[in-house]
């Protein structure tokens, strides 16, 4: 028997379960409700029409009794003695009939595809998803990573090319959506959403497929944020520069929980662990509408136990701003706490 890594012994797996099992819950209703979406509203186009037809040409007098007529008819308990007189309403029924029945085995049929194949059910839930965030390449350091963006409350997307990755099994615990293929093709990064993704962490154990993907990633969505793992520091600044993606790592510089907070809505320019927890550096311009504005820095060091490394002027940074300088708005600082405090100074809260 093969012994299992000393790593996995100690990693921990994705925190919330309880949380995270009703959301993958309201996922699936929401992925089966988008899957039947048609067939849906070919059924309520025929009771409603079928409904109003019967109704406001006198067949029946009552609303309610012709909605039971036509869902009578749908469901195939109308004989030939219960039509209506007229042709044009025997014409009708028969397609109201018809266009009900396709519409209820088109619905079944597309349920059962859903619950039986696996796959299907992953990206039907992933089509459910926007603003979340495609991790590639579940190794050590991908599931570190995914790990803590759960943590961090983010809802993720993993992508890996293969199907039998030990780890898998400990994101699929967390219900977390898998996609099984090669992110270095589009098709896979489409699969995963990632055109309606807030950002992708390219953390393989290849610099240049990271880069791929990165790249692919950029042109399916402008917008994305690009987080890759280099193995080379050279290599990773030259990215940085030529490519206009400012988070790229070196993976001797930077730990698996960096990467998730790089990949976060909240601006994080460097991460490291001091003591275990992790900090994070930002640079924050406080607007005219931050509630900081007229605070000091050494108000607003006590209120989010961050602290006010340096300070933006004409002649350069200001390094450790005095503690009674009034923040002004346009003002540029550099701020270094945790998650939670760079997150309330970015979003001015």
């Amino acid at each position: 028997m093969n012994a299992k890594p000393q790593w996995a012994a100690t990693r921990r797996s994705p925190g919330r379960p309880r949380w995270r099992r009703i959301g993958a819950t309201a996922r699936i209703i929401r992925a089966a409700i988008y899957k039947t979406r048609w067939p849906l509203l070919i059924l309520g186009t025929a009771l409603a029409g079928g409904t109003l037809l019967f109704w406001l040409t006198g067949t029946y007098t009552n609303p309610l009794r012709a909605l039971l007529y036509v869902l009578n008819l749908i469901t195939l308990q109308v004989g030939p003695h219960d039509l209506p007189d007229s042709p044009a309403l025997q014409v009708a029924s028969g397609a109201i009939m018809l266009g009900g029945l396709i519409a209820l085995t088109g619905g079944a049929a597309r349920v059962i595809q859903l619950i039986s194949d696996p796959k299907e059910r992953q990206l039907a839930i992933i089509s459910t998803l926007s603003g979340h965030i495609v991790v590639c390449g579940i190794g050590r350091v991908g599931y570190r990573v995914v790990s803590e963006l759960l943590e961090f409350g983010e809802t993720v997307v993993a992508v890996n090319r293969q199907a039998d990755e030990e780890l898998l099994d400990q994101l699929r615990r967390a219900r977390v959506p898998i996609v099984i293929g090669d992110a270095r093709r589009k098709r896979t990064l489409i699969e995963a959403g990632v055109e309606r993704a807030s950002a992708i962490v390219a953390c393989t154990s290849d610099e240049l497929t990271n880069l791929d993907i990165g790249l692919d990633a950029r042109e399916l969505n402008p917008n994305i944020k690009v987080v890759l793992r280099m193995f080379d520091a050279k290599l990773a600044q030259n990215v940085s520069k030529g490519f206009n993606i400012r988070t790229v790592f070196s993976v001797s510089a930077l730990a698996a929980p960096a990467f998730a907070a790089a990949a976060t809505r909240t601006r994080v320019d460097y991460s490291f662990k001091l003591e275990g927890q992790l900090l994070n550096v930002s640079t924050i311009t406080f607007e005219p509408t931050s509630p900081f504005i007229g605070k000091t820095v050494g108000q607003i060091e006590k209120e989010l136990n961050c602290a006010v490394i340096g300070a933006w002027s004409g002649n350069g940074i200001q390094m450790r701003p005095a503690q009674d300088r009034v923040i002004q708005a346009g003002e540029r600082y550099y701020v270094v706490g945790d998650l939670q405090a760079v997150r309330a100074l970015n979003e001015g809260r």
